[in-house]
């Protein structure tokens, strides 16, 4: 990937890890080794917690984003890529060879239970979550901030 090409994945990646689910659409695009060789770009360890998480549920509250932006970005930040089979499925999937970008939330019981609901966003079996549901999480997430 030419260097200009993997800048615009490294910024996309730390967009995302902000919470911009908007990003999603073009990191589905992105082949595993480059969303590696983002993340390794960015330094460190990828990280995000409550005030990302929140941003994203309230994105997609107020419609800025798609549920589906919702539950790919989820997915993203669970198993550090798009796996094949995965109800954001595209042309350029996870490689099972290729070693996942590594997230750190897992410090956060409350995060964790809430990427863990949100990551199936799409699926045919708790692909969906109900406006109730949406705002008791954002309660559970600011309640601790």
């Amino acid at each position: 990937m030419p260097p200009d090409s993997l800048d615009r994945v490294a910024q996309l990646l730390r967009k995302a890890l902000e919470g911009d689910a908007s990003t999603v659409d073009e990191l589905r695009g992105v082949s595993q080794a480059d969303l590696r060789a983002a993340s390794e770009q960015l330094g460190g360890k990828p990280s995000f917690g409550r005030p990302t998480v929140l941003r994203v549920l309230g994105d997609g509250r107020d419609g800025r984003v798609t549920e589906a932006q919702v539950g790919s970005w989820a997915l993203l930040m669970f198993l550090g890529g798009f796996p094949e089979g995965s109800p954001v499925s595209t042309p350029v999937q996870a490689d099972a060879t290729e070693e996942p970008i590594h997230v750190d939330y897992s410090d956060d019981d409350v995060v964790n239970d809430v990427i863990f609901e949100l990551k199936d966003l799409g699926e045919i079996v708790d692909g969906i979550i109900t406006n109730a549901e949406r705002n008791e999480m954002i309660e559970r997430l600011e309640a601790a901030l």
